[in-house]
């Protein structure tokens, strides 16, 4: 007998019916001798509503209030599955994070998790109880609560399955694994059986949303394999885990999607020890995140700079540039929202020449601009317009020989 960790999102648990059929399969569950932890989401686009319902009252949310609220959508999805499984003669007991013991950084939106005092979540499964946490959330030092950002229950899950020492996490979902792209653009995409934890950060970095980004790098860390499986079938899943033994000779394994980006040039810098620092520092002290960055010397005393931040924060992040421009004496800054990046993904790259070359070629064929490019050993960005990024998506994963004869289904 070993424990379980399930966790189910929003999709899976959008409605009444949709939670009895989760409740069902965790008795399933524990009826083959499994000790079952359930991390679950707020319901369907319960969250959307509750960001809507702020916004109706303000248009600049403080952040702690918004986090107050979003909370309390991963509530109702927790008392519901409790009260669905004990109503099947389940014992079972729900949690807010804080009431699981998760504590996090004194951030609001987009905390990290630092601990977990596990001690009541092993008392009550050592009760026999089926344990059920809301995902998404957790408590600070100074007692205030704050979620974890969008797909934070993915993090939830893993870090529960480290601190608890559990046997396995299961990420259930409405797809029944990990595909090669995101099945809804591309019909035809193939579904992995296995996925290094390299590969499957990457592509969840890269907007792949099955897995939260910060969920595989913590697996990784603390030696978690993941299972990603259906929620509305018995269908065999992907497995992540340290070594992709199975497909480890294909060279590209994926092509990830991401339409929540925003490009911001900051143009005409002063070209001196320490610019770019100022810059940088400034964002990662409002704990804004930079991905793509592009540098470019213009003439011998400035320089422009191009990075790429979540679209949420694009607004947020040129007002912390704007307010250094007379200590960094740039001309300008703007930014544009009507951009995606594209990427492709696979450990193979690291000892194959010419992927790249091949990926610009395909692009270029087709008359698609790339605005900026970024690689790693096993990855290859470029920021497209908006306009043409499911196009880019489909016609690279034709390319790089991914797709497959027949088309995917997706269950809900």
């Amino acid at each position: 007998m070993g424990i379980v960790v399930q966790k189910y999102g929003g999709t899976s648990v959008g409605d009444v019916s949709k939670i009895k059929k989760v409740a069902e399969r965790v008795k399933q569950t524990v009826e083959e001798g499994d000790k079952v932890i359930v991390v679950v989401s707020a319901m369907g686009d319960q969250t959307d509503k509750l960001v809507s319902l702020m916004y109706e009252v303000t248009d600049t949310p403080p952040r702690r209030e918004m986090d107050m609220i979003l909370t309390t959508g991963e509530q109702v999805s927790i008392a519901l599955l409790s009260a669905s499984l004990q109503e099947m003669n389940v014992p079972s007991i729900s949690y807010t994070g804080w009431q699981a013991g998760i504590a996090t950084e004194p951030y609001f939106g987009n905390a990290r998790i630092i601990n977990i005092e596990s001690e009541r979540i092993q008392e009550s499964i050592d009760e026999g109880k089926v344990v059920i946490v809301a995902g998404f959330q957790g408590m600070t030092n100074e007692k205030e609560i704050a979620t974890l950002g969008r797909g934070g229950s993915d993090t939830t899950a893993v870090a529960v399955t480290a601190a608890l020492k559990a046997d396995r996490c299961e990420i259930n979902t409405d797809v029944d694994g990990i595909y090669s792209t995101d099945p809804r653009i591309v019909p035809y995409a193939k579904k992995l059986s296995t996925i290094s934890f390299d590969e499957m950060l990457e592509m969840a970095v890269l907007g792949a949303s099955v897995l939260h980004p910060r969920a595989v790098e913590l697996a990784k860390v603390h030696g978690v394999n993941l299972l990603v499986r259906s929620s509305f079938s018995d269908k065999e899943g992907t497995y992540v885990k340290e070594e992709n033994t199975l497909e480890k000779e294909i060279v590209v394994s994926g092509v990830a999607y991401d339409e929540d980006v925003s490009k911001i040039e900051v143009l005409d810098i002063r070209n001196e020890i320490g610019a770019m620092s100022k810059v940088f520092d400034s964002l990662a002290q409002a704990n804004i995140n930079v991905d793509m960055i592009v540098l470019s010397e213009h003439g011998a005393e400035t320089f422009h700079l191009a990075f790429t931040v979540g679209k949420e924060e694009a607004e947020r992040a040129m007002e912390i540039i704007e307010k250094q421009k007379e200590n960094l004496s740039f001309r300008h800054a703007f930014f544009e929202k009507d951009v995606a990046k594209v990427s492709i993904i696979g450990a193979g790259m690291i000892t194959n020449t010419g992927v790249a070359a091949k990926m610009f070629n395909v692009l270029n064929d087709n008359d698609i601009r790339m605005k900026m490019i970024t690689t790693s050993e096993i990855k290859v960005s470029c920021l497209v317009p908006l306009e043409y990024g499911k196009q880019s998506v489909k016609i690279l994963h034709s390319a790089y020989d991914l797709d497959t004869e027949n088309e995917t289904k997706i269950e809900a």
